[in-house]
């Protein structure tokens, strides 16, 4: 089967929607089948990439945009030939919505969500476009895919609110591979940081993330040698984050490193006490599950999807999303409790081993494959 996957960006540029394109297409092409990514020639910090290429055997195409006005409202336009199936990721994005309107009556087409489509807009102007957008455009674009694919359960009421047919609609998370099992080497990272003991966010620096949070809160750590190491690629925020470490009076506890590779992620989570997601948005929040392939407990803010996904005080807390005194109250207990933090860390490991790894998630997706394209050839089978 000939699967072409369309998403806004993609390897090398990081983030949740690419890991997860990257891990499945690498999964479908084990399984024998011809995988073409359609992408942006533009990268995240605005580099040029080639027209053409190959990751591990998935074929690239990447496309200059004709619109380039905002994550969401970037415009490419993939010309796609001798797919069975398209798959669309990523809601509300501009190329996404002309895709489905460009295939439609030729080719099968699916779409995964990936971003919290349920949870509120975070202010009057977000309200506004998505009040515009999504029964103009959205909805429409939705209502024209054979199958659709929510990372949680208020997506999936999302959309049957929305009169989606039920039977197109899937909920089946991200996953991990088993590279992010293989255990860090957390003392490597303690060295290379020069810290004992350190708390970690690890993902783009993006204002939807409330990074701003966590920098309030670890301010309310009494111990002031535990350090908030912030990893991850810049996608905007980064300069108010760095001028609010300056006015906070935290510029000797708090270390930004930017992107780091696979090797040196699993070395952070494996040292850190905790990692903390403080997002505003998050359908899923793949980086819990990385953590948790480490062993290691996560604070994260109550919105989305999180909830279905952690048991607080059982392998983790929630928060209230923008409540800093009780973001500040989990990570002065996750310090003070080691042992016990540790439990939980585990309790999440046998987890995401047990129903979060590709293995176990990826067959879904192709079986959704083969039912828009029945007599297709599905694997090497």
């Amino acid at each position: 089967m000939e699967i072409h996957h369309v998403t806004p960006h993609f390897n090398p540029d990081i983030g949740g929607v690419e890991a997860h394109v990257l891990r499945l297409s690498q999964f479908l092409v084990s399984q024998g089948h011809v995988v073409v990514v359609h992408t942006s020639r533009r990268s995240y910090r605005g580099e040029r990439l080639p027209e053409a290429g190959e990751v591990g055997g998935i074929r690239v195409r990447r496309y200059t945009p004709v619109v380039r006005l905002g994550y969401y409202t970037t415009l490419f336009r993939p010309q796609i030939d001798r797919a069975d199936v398209v798959h669309l990721h990523g809601y509300g994005h501009a190329s996404n919505d002309w895709t489905a309107r460009h295939v439609r009556g030729r080719t099968p087409a699916m779409l995964s969500l990936h971003h919290g489509v349920a949870q509120p807009p975070p202010n009057a102007v977000a309200r506004m476009k998505r009040g515009v957008y999504d029964p103009i455009i959205g909805v429409k674009t939705l209502r024209l895919m054979e199958s659709l694919v929510a990372a949680s359960e208020p997506d999936r009421r999302w959309l049957v609110a929305r009169d989606l047919p039920q039977d197109r609609i899937h909920v089946i998370p991200s996953g991990l591979d088993d590279a992010a099992f293989e255990p860090g080497d957390g003392e490597r990272a303690r060295r290379l940081l020069g810290v004992e003991r350190y708390i970690l966010y690890l993902g783009r620096l993006h204002r939807e993330k409330s990074v701003d949070h966590l920098l309030r809160a670890a301010r309310l750590v009494r111990d002031s040698s535990v350090a908030a190491i912030i990893a991850g690629p810049d996608g905007g925020a980064r300069p108010g984050l760095e001028s609010l470490v300056a006015s906070l009076g935290l510029p000797r506890r708090v270390r930004f490193l930017g992107e780091v590779d696979e090797p040196m992620k699993r070395d952070l989570l494996a040292g850190c006490e905790c990692l903390v997601l403080p997002s505003f948005y998050e359908a899923q929040g793949i980086v819990i599950l990385e953590a948790w392939a480490q062993g290691r407990p996560v604070i994260a803010s109550r919105v989305g999807g999180i909830p279905f996904l952690v048991h607080d005080r059982q392998d983790g807390f929630l928060y209230p999303w923008g409540d800093i005194a009780a973001l500040g109250g989990r990570l002065e207990w996750i310090l003070a409790n080691p042992t016990k933090a540790g439990e939980m860390g585990r309790a999440g490991e046998r987890r995401t081993r047990e129903g979060y790894r590709w293995v176990q998630l990826a067959p879904l997706l192709e079986q959704l494959y083969e039912r828009l394209a029945p007599g297709k050839k599905t694997s090497n089978d």
